[in-house]
């Protein structure tokens, strides 16, 4: 998934630079990287989610064997 991530930052990463050498920021451009950024935290909030319900999951186990 990490990947994913770095894949998609880099694409609008490489898009604002070409947008800004060749016109400047329109809508167009606006709507992609707003899209692409909602995106990347989106997959975040979940991706941490999922990282708090295993770190409960952990704490339970090691919290049994003692």
């Amino acid at each position: 998934m990490f990947v994913v991530r770095l894949y998609v930052t880099a694409l609008t990463l490489m898009f604002l630079v070409c947008a800004l050498l060749t016109r400047g920021i329109g809508t167009l451009e606006g709507v992609i990287t707003v899209c692409s950024m909602l995106y990347l935290i989106l997959d975040m909030r979940a991706e941490l989610s999922d990282l708090k319900l295993l770190e409960a999951k952990v704490l339970s186990l090691s919290s049994g064997s003692n």
